[in-house]
């Protein structure tokens, strides 16, 4: 009786402890931190954009797909309006939801999109 109870105390510490870890990839986002200069067209404001990279986790433990990052996200909002050059006013946030049988741990992008005037 006490092997049982113990035995299920360390799976039950085992799957809390695991719940917990996080394996986003945050990493470095940020492209660059200046204007380039050989641009002649002036940017002009064209929009709010949002990206987003999701990765599901079967059990609550076994990833599916790609982990989670903050560049992909970032690639996907610059994406969301075509000639955008740069992004501002950036925030980066990131959530965990739960399903029956089934995690999902998001980074999602907000910002302003800048891009050139065609000429």
């Amino acid at each position: 009786m006490a092997s049982k109870v113990s035995m299920a105390v360390l799976i039950l510490g085992v799957a809390v402890v695991m719940m917990g870890c996080n394996i986003a990839n945050h990493g470095s986002f940020v492209t660059n931190t200046y204007q380039d200069k050989a641009l002649k067209n002036p940017l002009v404001r064209l929009g709010p954009v949002s990206g987003q990279s999701c990765q599901t986790q079967f059990l609550y433990l076994f990833p599916m797909g790609d982990s989670v990052s903050s560049p992909r996200a970032i690639e996907e909002a610059k994406n969301a309006i075509k000639g955008t050059v740069i992004i501002t006013d950036v925030t980066i946030d990131d959530s965990l939801s739960f399903g029956v049988g089934y995690s999902e741990q998001c980074i999602n992008v907000q910002g302003i999109a800048f891009g050139a005037i065609a000429q």
